[in-house]
C-alpha cells in the first residue's frame, strides 16, 4: 500500500484509491503514517486527534475508526498493514511507499549530489522529489500535530525549491530558475537566499536593472516589516550585480538570444499578483518545450485573475521571446473587437506600414502569418468571446507563444492547452489582501479578514477591490469593510472602487445572455438554492426538462453557473457563487414582474411537491406525521418520477438541501404557503430516516411562521408535534416534551384528536425514556382514547408499542408481549413494514429480559431482515445492537466485537448520541463476558457519562449496574457504591430492575455472566 500525505491525505493499493472516511479517520492514518513502523497508544492517538480536547467517547471511536480501516485495507488485499501492538497501534508501510518519507531521501540524495558538484543529477533529483508534492501537505486532515509537522515539510519543499534553482543556474536553464524563484519570493518574500538567487537568474538573463529592483523591493520590505536589514551574503551579491562583476557562465546560459529586442505591448505587470504557482508552472514549461507555436487558453469565472495571469507570464516569458510581445483586449468599451480591427494594428507595430496593409482580410491574415513565421512573439488576446474571434489571429508557424483569456474554454482551438483558474484558497485570499493593505493592519484584526475573504468568495479581483479600498481609507478599521460586505444588499456595492467592480467583470458574462438565458439566470438567482439539477428550470421556465438542462449548461459556458458535482443518480448539480447570485437576483428583482416570479416559484414548488410524496411514500414512516391538505396532481416528467421510484433515497440525499431552501425562500418571497407547509409536511420522514435534523428544524420553523402568521391554530399544532419528535430525535428531551406539550394545548383547542394523540404518545415516549414509567402510562392511556377515533392505525400501534415498553420497564412482561403483538398487529394494518420490525424487535427484549436468550436472538434476526427491508438504516442498527446482547446472553460471543463496532460507525454518522451510548454500553457488557475488566471499565464509564449528558437516569443505572460487576473483584467498595446508586433509580422508577438487584450482589451478578459464556 502507498500512503500519499503531500497533497490531500490519500492510500493507494495497486493504484487504486482507498477510502479513508472522514477527516477523524484520516487524522488516525496522518498520526501513525508521521511514526510509521512504531506503536503509537491509544491515549496518545486520542490526543493527537482530538488536540487534547477529546469527546468522551473518544477511546471508543479510535477503537472504532481502527476497525473499520482494518476492514477497507483487508478488502484491497492490505490486512497486513494496520496491526494491534500493546499499547495501541502500528502502521506497517515501507518508507518506499510513503512520499512523505520518499520526499526527504530523495532530497538527502539531491544535496549529495550538488555537493559532488553533479548539477545535471542533482536537479533531476530535486525536480523528482518535488514532483512528489500534489497540493497543501495532509489535506482533509485538521489537528494541530499535521499543521506543525505541515510547517516543517513546506520549509523543506521550499529548499528544494532553492536547491533546484542553484543547479538550473548551473547548467544553464536560466529562465526556468528566475520563474521559479519569482513564485518563491513572491510567497515568502523574506528568503533572502530566494531573492538571491531570482536576482543572479535576472543578471544572467541580462537583465541587471531587474536584479536591482529585485533586491530594492527586497530591502525595504525586510526594513519596514521586519526591522533588518539583508544579509552579509545579499548585500555583496547586490555589490556585484550593481558594479557589473558578478560572474556568469555565458557558454552554459540558454535563452539569450542575438535578435533585437521587438515591441512590447503590454500593459504594466501585477504589482500584487498572488498565487498561481501551477500554472505560471505550466505555462512556463509549455514555452520552453515547444518546437512550435504553442496556444494557451486560461479560462475561469469573471475576476478570477485570468488577465493578471496572461500579462504577468507574459512578462516573466520576454526573454524567451525576444521578437516582442503583442497585447490587444478583444472586448473593450462595451463592444467585442473585430480581429481585422486587432490585425491591423499588430501588422503596424511590427513594421508595417499603413499604405501596405492589404485590404482583403484572408490576404491580411497571410501577411501577419509570414511576418510572425521569422519572430519569437508572446501575443495574448485577453476577453475572447469564442473562438470565431481569434482564428485570424493564430499565428500560422514559428515558435511564438499564443496566450488567450476567456470565460469559455474554447476547446474548439485544436491544439490549445488549457489552464482553468480555480477561485483563490483562504489562504490565498488572505495573502493578496495582505500584500495590498500591509500585513501588520490584517494582523490587528484577524476576524474581520475573515469576514472580508470569505464574503469576496475567492475571487481576486473581488478582493484586490477590497484591498484598494480599504487603502484609500487608512482610517477604516477592517471592520468598517467586513460589516459593509455583510449587508449582502450592498455587498455587489461595496465591492467597486475606481474602475475596479465586480459588477462590471459579471456585466460581461450577461450582456451575452440570450431572452431564455436571461430569464432562467433570474429566477435561478432568485431562488437562491445551495445546489440543483437543471430540472428546476424546467417548471421556472415552463418548458421541458431536455431544453431546461441545454439552458443551464449554456449558463456553465457563460460561467454564471458552476457544476457542483455529480449526485449518485448520476445527474448534474449545480450551483452559483454567492456574488453572481447576488447580482442575478439583484437584476431579477429590477426586471422581473412579481407576478411573473410567483406564478414560475409556484409551478416550481408544485413539481417538488409531487416528487417528494412519491419518494416519501417508498421511504419508511419515522414520524408519526400527520395527512395534510390533499392537492390536485400536476404533470412531470416521467423521467423524473422515474429516478425517485427507483432510488428514493438517493434521490432525496440529492434534493433535499434544495428543497429545504426552497420553502424557506418561497416563504421569503411570500409564494405558495399552502405548498410550502405540505412539502414540509412530506419531508418528515425522510429527514428523520437520515437524522438531517437542520433541514428538518428549518423548514418546519418556515412553516411554523407561515401558520401562527396565519392565525392556523391546527397547523401550529401538527408542526409543533413534528418539532417535538425532532427535538426527540436529537436527544434532547427537555425541548421534545415542550413541543409535544403545546402541541396538545392547541389541537386540544381546536379539538382535533389525531393530533392530541400525536402528542400524547409524544409525551409518553419522552416520559418513557426518562424513567417515569407511571407517568409515561397516563399519558399513553389518555392517547388511546383519541387514537382509536383515527383512521390511522399507525397511532394506535404507537400508543401500544409505548405501552409494551412501559410494561417490560416495570416486569409485567406477560402485558408487555400482549401490546407488542397487538403493535405488529396494527402497523401490519397500516401496511407499515418498518413499525411492524420495530415491534418484532421490542417483543425480543422482553424475550430477553425473561432469560428466553435464544428466541430474543431468533426475533431480533427478523427485526434486523424486516428494518434493511424497509431501508431503515438506523433502526436495523438498533435491531443488530439486540441481537448481540441476546448473543452474549447466550455466551455466544464470537464476531459481536465486529458487530458493534459497525453499529457505532451508523449512530456516530447519524449524530445519533442516544444510539453511541446504547453500542458502547452493549461493549462495555461483551468485554465484561470476555473477562476484559480493564476494557470493561472504560467502556461502560464512557456510556456512563453519556447517559448522564443526556439526563437518562435509568439507562445510566443500568450501565452503573454492570460497573459494579465489571469492580466487583478489583475495587468492592466502588462496586457496591455503583450498585447502590442503581438500586436507588431503579426503585425510584418502579423499574423491574430493582428485584434483581435487591436479591444478588455485584460478584453474583459477574459470576451470573461467567456462567452464561461459559468462562
Amino acid at each position: 500500500m502507498r500512503l500519499c500525505a503531500l497533497g490531500p491525505l490519500e492510500a493507494l493499493s495497486s493504484g487504486r484509491p482507498v477510502k479513508l472516511g472522514g477527516a477523524k479517520p484520516k487524522a488516525l492514518v496522518a498520526a501513525l503514517l508521521l511514526e510509521a513502523r512504531q506503536v503509537v497508544s491509544v491515549d496518545r492517538l486520542v490526543d493527537l486527534i482530538w488536540d487534547d480536547e477529546p469527546p468522551k467517547s473518544a477511546v471508543a471511536l479510535v477503537h472504532t475508526y481502527v476497525s473499520t480501516l482494518r476492514r477497507v485495507f483487508a478488502s484491497h488485499g492490505e490486512s497486513a498493514v494496520l496491526v494491534t501492538r500493546p499499547p495501541g497501534y502500528a502502521l506497517l508501510v515501507e518508507p518506499s511507499d510513503i512520499d512523505v518519507e520518499e520526499f526527504a531521501e530523495g532530497l538527502r540524495a539531491a544535496l549529495v549530489a550538488e555537493r559532488e558538484l553533479d548539477h545535471q543529477r542533482a536537479a533531476a533529483l530535486y525536480e523528482q522529489a518535488l514532483g512528489l508534492w500534489r497540493g497543501p501537505v495532509f489535506g482533509g486532515v485538521d489537528a494541530s500535530f499535521v499543521r506543525f509537522r505541515a510547517d516543517a515539510l513546506e520549509a523543506d519543499r521550499l529548499s528544494a525549491q532553492e536547491g533546484l534553482a542553484r543547479c538550473e543556474l548551473e547548467i544553464g536553464r536560466v529562465a526556468s530558475a528566475a520563474s521559479r524563484m519569482a513564485v518563491v519570493t513572491a510567497a515568502h518574500p523574506y528568503r533572502e537566499g530566494a531573492l538571491g538567487l531570482l536576482m543572479r537568474a535576472q543578471y544572467q538573463s541580462g537583465r541587471q536593472s531587474e536584479a536591482l529592483a529585485t533586491y530594492r523591493t527586497g530591502r525595504e520590505r525586510l526594513i519596514a516589516e521586519l526591522g533588518v536589514e539583508p544579509g552579509d551574503e545579499l548585500r555583496d551579491l547586490h555589490e556585484q550585480v550593481l558594479r557589473g562583476t558578478l560572474p556568469v557562465p555565458a557558454e552554459k546560459v540558454r535563452g539569450l538570444r542575438s535578435e533585437s529586442v521587438g515591441p512590447n505591448q503590454l500593459p504594466p505587470d501585477v504589482v500584487h499578483f498572488t498565487g498561481r504557482a501551477e500554472q505560471v508552472d505550466q505555462l512556463t514549461a509549455l514555452s520552453r518545450t515547444a518546437t512550435k507555436t504553442a496556444t494557451v487558453v486560461i479560462s475561469g469565472v469573471g475576476g478570477a485573475g485570468k488577465s493578471a495571469l496572461a500579462v504577468h507570464c507574459a512578462h516573466r516569458l520576454a526573454p524567451e521571446f525576444p521578437g516582442g510581445q503583442l497585447f490587444a483586449d478583444m472586448h473593450r468599451a462595451g463592444r467585442t473587437v473585430d480581429a481585422v480591427e486587432v490585425l491591423s494594428r499588430f501588422l503596424r507595430v511590427l513594421g508595417v506600414s499603413s499604405a501596405d496593409l492589404p485590404e482583403d482580410a484572408d490576404e491580411r491574415v497571410e501577411l501577419y502569418r509570414m511576418t510572425v513565421a521569422q519572430r519569437r512573439l508572446v501575443v495574448v488576446l485577453d476577453n475572447v468571446r469564442d473562438e470565431r474571434q481569434v482564428r485570424m489571429l493564430l499565428p500560422g508557424s514559428g515558435r511564438c507563444l499564443l496566450i488567450i483569456t476567456s470565460r469559455s474554454r474554447l476547446t474548439g482551438i485544436a491544439g490549445a492547452a488549457s489552464i482553468e483558474l480555480d477561485l483563490f484558497s483562504r489562504t490565498e485570499s488572505v495573502e493578496l489582501l495582505s500584500r495590498i493593505v500591509g500585513q501588520d493592519r490584517l494582523s490587528a484584526d484577524l476576524d474581520s479578514v475573515s469576514t472580508i475573504t470569505r464574503l469576496c468568495g475567492g475571487i481576486p479581483l473581488a478582493i484586490q477591490v477590497a484591498g484598494a479600498k480599504l487603502l484609500a481609507r487608512p482610517h477604516w478599521p477592517l471592520q468598517a469593510m467586513a460589516v459593509r460586505l455583510l449587508d449582502k444588499h450592498r455587498r455587489l456595492d461595496e465591492l467597486a472602487v475606481g474602475d475596479l467592480a465586480i459588477r462590471s467583470s459579471l456585466e460581461l458574462h450577461y450582456s451575452e445572455l440570450t431572452a431564455v438565458q436571461r430569464r432562467a439566470f433570474h429566477l435561478l438567482t432568485l431562488l437562491d438554492l445551495p445546489d440543483f439539477g437543471s430540472w428546476v428550470a424546467a417548471p421556472l421556465l415552463d418548458i421541458g426538462t431536455g431544453e431546461a438542462e441545454d439552458v443551464v449548461e449554456q449558463l456553465v459556458d457563460l460561467r454564471l453557473v458552476d457544476v457542483a458535482g455529480v449526485d449518485s443518480l448520476g445527474h448534474v448539480r449545480y450551483r452559483f457563487h454567492d456574488l453572481v447570485q447576488l447580482f442575478g437576483a439583484d437584476r431579477a428583482s429590477a426586471t422581473e414582474p412579481v407576478d411573473v416570479v410567483a406564478e414560475a416559484i409556484g409551478r416550481t414548488l408544485a413539481t417538488w411537491r409531487e416528487l417528494v410524496q412519491i419518494g416519501a411514500a417508498r421511504l419508511p414512516r419515522v414520524t408519526l406525521g400527520l395527512s395534510p391538505v390533499s392537492r390536485s396532481a400536476v404533470e412531470v416528467d416521467p423521467k423524473l418520477v422515474a429516478d425517485v421510484e427507483s432510488s428514493p433515497t438517493e434521490w432525496f440525499a440529492s434534493e433535499t438541501t434544495a428543497v429545504v431552501r426552497a420553502v424557506e425562500r418561497a416563504y421569503e418571497l411570500g409564494v405558495d404557503e399552502l405548498t410550502t407547509r405540505l412539502i414540509t409536511s412530506l419531508l418528515v420522514s425522510p429527514f428523520a430516516t437520515r437524522n438531517e435534523f437542520d433541514g428538518w428544524q428549518r423548514t418546519h420553523e418556515v412553516a411554523l411562521g407561515a401558520a401562527r402568521k396565519s392565525g392556523n391554530r391546527r397547523d401550529e399544532a401538527s408542526l409543533l408535534a413534528s418539532l417535538g419528535q425532532l427535538f426527540y430525535e436529537k436527544d434532547d428531551f427537555a425541548a421534545a416534551l415542550g413541543h409535544f406539550q403545546d402541541s396538545l394545548e392547541h389541537a386540544t383547542a381546536v379539538g382535533d384528536d389525531a393530533i392530541r394523540a400525536v402528542a400524547l404518545v409524544g409525551i409518553g415516549t419522552v416520559q418513557r425514556d426518562r424513567g417515569q414509567f407511571a407517568a409515561a402510562y397516563d399519558s399513553l392511556t389518555e392517547a388511546a382514547g383519541p387514537a382509536d377515533r383515527v383512521e390511522d392505525r399507525s397511532v394506535t400501534a404507537a400508543v401500544k408499542y409505548g405501552l409494551g415498553v412501559v410494561f417490560r420497564d416495570r416486569g409485567d412482561l406477560d402485558a408487555a408481549e400482549g401490546a407488542f403483538h397487538e403493535c405488529v398487529d396494527a402497523y401490519r394494518e397500516a401496511g407499515d413494514l418498518r413499525g411492524q420490525a420495530l415491534a418484532v424487535r421490542g417483543l425480543s427484549l422482553c424475550r430477553r429480559a425473561a432469560g428466553r436468550a435464544a428466541e430474543a436472538a431468533d426475533l431480533s434476526r427478523q427485526a434486523v431482515d424486516l428494518l434493511t427491508e424497509a431501508g431503515d438504516r438506523l433502526g436495523a442498527t438498533y435491531a443488530r445492537q439486540s441481537l448481540s446482547k441476546a448473543l452474549i446472553r447466550q455466551g455466544r460471543l464470537s464476531g459481536v466485537r465486529e458487530v458493534l463496532s459497525a453499529c457505532l460507525d451508523v449512530c456516530t454518522a447519524h449524530r445519533d448520541r442516544f444510539g453511541i451510548a446504547l453500542v458502547t454500553r452493549t461493549a462495555g457488557e461483551l468485554a465484561l463476558a470476555e473477562n476484559d475488566l480493564a476494557l470493561a471499565q472504560q467502556l461502560l464509564t464512557s456510556a456512563s457519562e453519556l447517559w448522564r449528558e443526556l439526563e437518562l437516569a435509568v439507562w445510566d443505572a443500568r450501565t452503573q449496574r454492570d460497573l459494579a460487576a465489571a469492580k466487583a473483584s478489583s475495587d468492592p467498595v466502588a462496586a457496591h457504591r455503583h450498585w447502590a446508586a442503581a438500586l436507588d433509580v431503579f426503585r425510584a422508577a418502579g423499574s423491574r430492575e430493582a428485584a434483581e438487584l435487591a436479591s444478588t450482589t455485584p460478584r453474583e451478578w459477574f459470576d451470573r455472566i461467567r456462567l452464561q459464556t461459559g468462562l
